[in-house]
């Protein structure tokens, strides 16, 4: 399988697609998620694919949500999870009766740690074309308080669905991004071979 998603039919009726405007966007956003996961996981398995039902309103009990910022761009990232589906990536062989708080926190973090390195390789991607970006830092909650933001799905925002998955467990990501200058991303174009470069000191907002 291609580590770049296959396109799918199925998309949200009427909402505006990151790939249709801005597409080097949309695939160093998703190979970031994939890359930056390989890297905290150290699972080498990981398949990516465009999300079966992305006009869900709940993607998973819980989620992280990160968002980062320049002038004109501002792109929120998040990864959508239950702990059933995950909960084998915080198991531990010396603490096999966890509580469901120290499976909840645990699972948290990681995926506190992971929104806080995808932020960071995007930041860095788009330093490496003159966007100053920084970032903010990662918040954790449940995945019901979607359906609290639901009706601020706005066409001025481009969005994205996927899912990562491997033997054992699977996650979903989603981003909406907001360009309020259009000719900001021209000339923008996915470096792949440079992504691990560190690209200098991020800023926190």
């Amino acid at each position: 399988m291609s580590s770049t998603a296959e396109t799918l039919s199925k998309e949200p009726k009427g909402l505006p697609m990151l790939k249709d405007e801005q597409l080097q966007l949309q695939t160093m956003i998703r190979e970031i998620s994939r890359k930056r996961f390989s890297d905290i996981s150290g699972r080498r398995d990981l398949l990516m694919s465009d999300h079966e039902h992305p006009d869900d309103l709940v993607y998973g009990s819980h989620l992280t949500v990160i968002q980062i910022a320049a002038k004109d761009l501002r792109i929120t990232f998040k990864s959508h999870f239950s702990i059933s589906h995950v909960k084998t990536l915080t198991q531990r062989r010396n603490s096999p009766d966890r509580t469901p708080e120290q499976i909840l926190k645990s699972t948290y973090d990681l995926f506190k740690e992971y929104s806080n390195l995808v932020a960071g390789g995007i930041s860095q991607q788009l330093n490496s074309c003159g966007i100053v970006a920084g970032i903010s830092l990662p918040i954790a909650t449940s995945g019901f308080d979607e359906l609290i933001s639901s009706d601020e799905l706005r066409r001025s925002r481009l969005y994205d669905f996927w899912t990562i998955q491997a033997e054992g467990f699977h996650y979903s990501c989603s981003v909406a991004a907001e360009i309020f200058e259009t000719d900001l991303l021209d000339l923008f174009v996915y470096a792949e071979s440079s992504e691990g470069e560190q690209g200098g000191e991020i800023e926190i907002l």
